[in-house]
């Protein structure tokens, strides 16, 4: 399949890249005429079989963990953006397929771009997108698969995030609950189920939403919609988002969220990226 190959390409690539030194591991007393990490010392730092990471290398391995992906991103010191690209050529159940988001969240460096599945799990972002809606979690964000609908109702960070109380942000809040509905009826199973169970369990407003008629879907929910953010870092952001549906028929989808040029919004999120540059991702 050919995103093995080019997650095959992509291990060895960065591999080649990276000193023995930046991992830790130890290279031996004897003499070294390759500067480069050698596999099984990727491996090892890693916490990896040694025949098992050749077989990710080569291409061998078939689907690949989000744990062992975790642990490969960590021993490479890869940045947010080649994070989200590993995850994508590893194609681990839930991870994103969207095949031009590593290049679109390079290309956008400066704007917040999340990708989602059905579940609303977020299986890739640069770091604009971790800033804006993971801001409160320890980076680098290690979390196998955070979930949008689960930070929102089960979680008062980002709860707060969309507004509490106010007219927009219960809309919005709405509206996620609305897709979810649509996404039990489009693409079901087990841990879709699971998790709906969950959140009506741990939330009395997703469950009073939930248990509303379902409203018919305008086309302002796709593109170019305000979304206000109560940012508890930098204040409101009024940011209108894009949604790119490239793999909407799997379920899967991403969004890049922007301000108006000028604007205090604007003003905030730069704010926002210079307050999370210096912080490892």
């Amino acid at each position: 399949m050919e995103s093995f190959a080019d997650l095959s390409h992509f291990l060895r690539s960065h591999r080649l890249r990276t000193a023995p030194a930046e991992t830790g591991v130890s290279t031996g007393a004897g003499p070294r005429t390759a500067p480069c990490l050698l596999p099984a010392e990727l491996a090892r730092a890693a916490g990896l079989d040694a025949d098992r990471y050749a077989d990710i290398e080569d291409g061998r391995a078939g689907r690949v963990s989000l744990s062992v992906l975790h642990a490969l991103a960590s021993a490479l010191h890869l940045d947010a953006d080649d994070r989200a690209e590993l995850f994508r050529l590893g194609a681990s159940p839930g991870t994103s397929r969207l095949r031009g988001l590593g290049h679109l969240t390079r290309a956008v460096p400066m704007l917040p771009v999340i990708a989602f599945n059905h579940r609303y799990d977020i299986t890739g972002w640069n770091l604009p997108g971790q800033a804006l809606l993971a801001w409160d979690l320890d980076w680098p964000v290690e979390h196998v698969q955070p979930n949008l609908a689960r930070m929102l109702f089960l979680g008062r960070a980002t709860r707060a995030l969309y507004g509490n109380g106010n007219a927009h942000g219960q809309r919005q809040v709405a509206g996620l609950v609305g897709a979810l509905r649509r996404a039990v009826e489009q693409h079901p199973d087990e841990e879709l189920t699971r998790l709906v169970v969950e959140l009506a369990a741990g939330s009395r407003e997703f469950a009073e939403l939930w248990a509303r008629p379902a409203e018919e879907r305008s086309d302002e929910d796709d593109c170019g919609v305000l979304f206000r953010f109560e940012h508890p870092a930098v204040g409101l952001m009024e940011l209108s988002r894009v949604v790119l549906e490239e793999g909407a028929q799997n379920g899967e989808w991403a969004v890049v969220f922007s301000p108006e040029p000028g604007s205090a919004s604007a003003a905030a999120l730069d704010d926002l990226l210079a307050r999370v540059s210096g912080r490892p991702c």
